[in-house]
């Protein structure tokens, strides 16, 4: 299983639609609350350009927003 990790807020409700998603498919994952975490948001920018979440970090490769197919290519059943 790859190393996932997921930039949140708390007030997200798509971030939270992600957590339970990867929960029920049993992926562990690094949560890094973007709204408290500056070094976290900045990561965020980085990666992405932009600040929204939720993003996924997973096998080298990056999903924005709760993308239910391309976060099922990443974590099939």
């Amino acid at each position: 299983m790859p190393e996932v990790t997921i930039y949140t807020t708390p007030t997200c409700p798509w971030c939270h639609r992600l957590k339970d998603f990867l929960r029920q498919r049993g992926v562990a994952f690094t949560e890094i609350d973007v709204s408290r975490d500056p070094t976290g948001a900045r990561r965020l920018v980085e990666l992405t350009g932009a600040r929204s979440v939720p993003v996924t970090v997973a096998d080298g490769r990056t999903v924005v927003g709760f993308d239910r197919e391309a976060l099922e290519k990443l974590f099939p059943v």
